[in-house]
């Protein structure tokens, strides 16, 4: 039996979902055991995690949450990491490994390069949620909870020259936490997540931009209900600056994501203004179908058989499948096709 001290640098949903969980793999005779600690700059945070069984106990002073812990989760706002890792270099015993859950990865992979020892060692984790979680999207520690990573995967993304005891210790982790662990390429990892996470909070800001210059919007403000409030919640929950930096260091990534929303936008635009009801008609049909064939293969979770990691760079190929291939000619000014 391996007994280790785990750190979570950072108390959230994810972290203290993570808590939760480890504490369950005890209570159900797994055969590591584990000291949880944890550590906010909110000291509110710290307690609430005690008390709801996330964490043994806090700890305020990071020297003190961190010696001699043998895994670090790394758990702060996106534009503080590289202060973290500083800080972290000068008191981490060797052979930690840390497991960096920022939402990109290969900004911080650059960063644990340039201020870590190398007796650190440093993994990214993105944990996918159970799909029963799905359409939750507050990052509160709050909404912690022990199967959050049930029936779903962790991500896994560490760097060329990672040692593999650090990785096999991340892997283990991970499934104890209940989740399956999959290997992600850094560069991939930053291309896909950019698309499935960075461009809806990227989207949800500029909704809530273009309501606010609304002539209406003093009165508009008040009649907000889930559907907005869920898509703009990154505004509350992040940290202006992490936004700010996680959208500029996956610019590529995000431009090209714009770039493709434009069109379909405009396509959309396009039915409206001429009232083409029909081919509106179908493109919802088609979205409808494949989301309802997406949801449930979430919710299958198998994966075991999913799919190769996905071209993320479609072009043209989301117009073929909303709108058909004679509307998407006509739409991308195709003459010949205008009258089909």
């Amino acid at each position: 039996m391996a007994s280790l001290k785990v750190t979570f640098v950072g108390l959230n949903r994810v972290t203290g979902s993570m808590g939760l969980a480890l504490k369950r793999y005890m209570k159900k005779g797994g055969k590591h055991a584990f000291q949880i600690i944890g550590h906010d700059y909110d000291t509110s945070k710290e307690k609430d995690a005690q008390k709801m069984g996330a964490i043994d106990h806090g700890e305020h002073d990071l020297a003190r949450a961190v010696a001699d812990a043998d895994l670090i989760v790394l758990a702060v706002s996106y534009e503080d990491i590289e202060e973290t890792l500083k800080l972290l270099s000068n008191i981490l015993r060797d052979g930690a490994v840390i497991l960096d859950t920022a939402p990109l990865k290969q900004p911080s992979l650059g960063l644990s390069q340039q201020h870590l020892g190398e007796e650190h060692h440093l993994v990214g984790i993105t944990p996918i949620v159970n799909p029963r979680y799905i359409f939750e999207g507050s990052d509160s520690l709050d909404n912690a909870t022990e199967d959050l990573f049930d029936d779903s995967a962790i991500l896994l993304s560490p760097a060329a020259n990672c040692i593999k005891a650090a990785v096999d210790l991340a892997f283990n982790f991970a499934g104890i936490l209940g989740s399956k662990p999959r290997f992600l390429d850094p560069l991939e990892h930053d291309a896909i997540l950019g698309l499935t996470e960075g461009l809806p909070r990227l989207l949800g800001m500029a909704l809530f931009q273009t309501l606010l210059q609304h002539p209406s919007w003093v009165d508009m403000q008040w009649f907000t209900n889930p559907g907005f409030g869920v898509l703009t919640q990154p505004l509350f929950d992040t940290h202006p600056d992490a936004l700010r930096d996680e959208f500029a260091q996956n610019a590529d990534t995000l431009v090209r994501g714009i770039d493709q929303l434009i069109t379909v936008l405009q396509a959309y635009r396009t039915l409206l203004a001429e009232g083409d009801t029909e081919t509106l008609e179908g493109a919802v049909v088609s979205s409808s179908e494949q989301y309802e064939k997406w949801i449930n293969q979430r919710y299958k979770a198998n994966w075991d058989e999913a799919a190769k990691i996905p071209d993320v760079d479609r072009g043209q190929n989301i117009m073929s499948s909303l709108f058909g291939t004679a509307i998407t000619k006509r739409f991308s000014g195709d003459k010949d096709d205008k009258n089909s």
